[in-house]
């Protein structure tokens, strides 16, 4: 009968010990994400930008870089797809490119019919001596590069769509370096937005007929007033 307290107190302490190891854990961890240069593009109609695409490895608590321990990457691939409801005049991708310095051997890029979907990325040469360039932002922040996508605006000003880059589904293509460790079940996605806003010359035609406006209205008081000052003259 002794022993019961002795086993519940043992199975406190086991419990005390998983929670605070879960604890742990939980801080600590390294995450990764497909991001791309900037989270919105303003675009005027009908014209083209560059949307640079990195992986990012983001750090918490003690954990440690998985990037810099596996020396990079060897391989990588990017889906940039057109995601929620479309405007009229939606923006679309016109074309992909790898990063040609850190996937100098295979290209997986491709571009699908009517600009909706397209991938970006390719496979390391396995003469070169490191992994791809790893860029530091911080401490805790990593970022490899992975592409270029261009994406054409829209033809009407004033609507915006939306863009998901996330790891292609069903395959297995973002390994390190060292050990080719799989990464692709770990990235998540991310959204960003292009805008398609007026061309310069349509703000300024705005921009001069709002300041013509704005003076005949301000000079409409004073012409009455003397009108009323000529009547008066007349009179007398």
């Amino acid at each position: 009968m002794r022993r019961a307290p002795v086993r519940c107190l043992t199975w406190g302490l086991a419990i005390a010990c998983g929670l605070c190891w879960f604890a742990r854990a939980a801080r600590a961890a390294v995450t990764f994400d497909f991001i791309a240069g900037q989270s919105s593009y303003s675009i005027s109609p009908g014209s083209p930008a560059a949307v640079q695409i990195y992986l990012r490895e983001t750090l918490s608590g003690s954990s440690t870089s998985q990037l810099a321990s596996e020396d990079g990457l060897f391989s990588s691939v990017a889906q940039l797809s057109l995601t929620g409801t479309p405007p009229s005049s939606p923006a679309v991708i016109t074309a992909a490119t790898r990063d040609i310095t850190n996937f100098d051997a295979f290209s997986d890029t491709t571009v699908a019919a009517g600009g909706a979907q397209a991938n970006a990325g390719g496979t390391r040469d396995f003469g070169d001596p490191h992994g791809t360039p790893i860029i530091v932002d911080s401490a805790d922040v990593r970022r490899v590069s992975i592409g270029t996508f261009t994406v054409t605006a829209g033809n009407v000003a004033g609507q915006s769509t939306t863009f998901r880059i996330a790891d292609r589904p069903g395959t297995s293509d973002t390994l390190t370096w060292n050990s080719g460790t799989l990464l692709d079940s770990l990235i998540a996605p991310t959204n960003f937005d292009v805008v398609t806003t007026p061309e310069p010359s349509m703000l300024g035609s705005l921009l001069v007929a709002c300041t013509g406006a704005l003076a005949l209205r301000r000079r409409r008081p004073i012409s009455a007033e003397s009108g009323e000052h000529h009547k008066t003259g007349v009179s007398r």
